[in-house]
């Protein structure tokens, strides 16, 4: 049995070419440590997509583990979760024909990262890529760089300004100009240290989160506090941490995990059950 638990109330909270990649913008928070399934009495939101959180309730209560979470700068969502599947809403009608085509041809769906102005990449097959027409030229060039070298894109990230950073073959990555120095000074430390780089997120207001290791551990700078508290009993849990998505209100939402399973609880105010 998948060992999930959730809260009790949600108050707040192109082209294409060949190339590979997972995603993953994560991290997590268990909120009840028990060893049997947990069911939210109700479901409340303010800063992610009422759908959204009604879509991972759902998964969560049939033993569905999503493996990452989208927002859009316009208030959409996106899902992926199995193999393929996907659950989306106010998605750029491009990225959603691509998600069906995708799925219809038995693809895995790796990841989906988005910019601020609401272009997207898609990573599927860990060796595939697809991107709106208007999808960020510097950018693209550096996943090309990547994928004549054949290796695995791990994270693709946008800060609100538009600066981005690619990690890419465990710990590598490449960057913008412009690239917050706080962030880029951790990513480096971590590379130092040979430690597998997950995730990295980032915030409407200029924070930054880093997942690392073999999920168990992570780093950030000007996050939430709610959300620091989590990451730190999550880990003290020994879960792992697996996603985290930010909205462009600040809300977030996280994703972890103990081996296979994932589990996940969003706001910014929680309830323990």
């Amino acid at each position: 049995m998948s060992k999930n638990f959730l809260v009790r109330n949600f108050l707040k909270a192109g082209g294409s070419f060949f190339a590979s990649a997972s995603i993953a913008i994560g991290t997590l928070c268990p909120l009840v440590l028990t060893s049997s399934r947990v069911f939210a009495d109700s479901t409340y939101t303010n800063d992610i997509p009422t759908d959204a959180a009604t879509k991972l309730q759902t998964l969560t209560n049939q033993s569905i583990d999503p493996k990452t979470i989208a927002f859009t700068p316009n208030g959409g969502y996106v899902i992926l979760y199995g193999k393929n599947d996907y659950s989306a809403k106010n998605l750029p009608q491009d990225a959603m024909d691509r998600l069906s085509i995708l799925k219809n041809q038995g693809s895995s769906i790796n990841t989906i990262a988005f910019t601020p102005t609401g272009e997207w990449i898609i990573i599927y097959n860990s060796i595939g890529a697809y991107w709106s027409a208007n999808f960020p030229q510097d950018v693209i060039a550096k996943i090309r760089i990547i994928n004549k070298q054949i290796l695995r894109i791990v994270n693709v990230a946008f800060t609100p300004n538009g600066e981005w950073v690619i990690i890419y073959n465990d710990s590598s990555f490449f960057k913008s100009d412009n690239f917050p120095q706080s962030a880029y000074d951790e990513l480096v430390a971590i590379n130092k240290q040979y430690y597998s780089i997950h995730n990295i997120a980032f915030t409407p207001d200029g924070g930054w989160v880093i997942i690392y290791g073999l999920g168990q551990m992570a780093s950030w700078n000007k996050i939430p506090n709610l959300l620091i508290d989590k990451i730190k009993t999550a880990r003290n849990a020994n879960y792992r941490l697996i996603n985290i998505a930010f909205t462009p209100k600040n809300g977030w939402t996280l994703l972890y995990g103990y081996y296979d399973d994932v589990s996940w609880v969003t706001n910014e105010r929680l309830e323990r059950l």
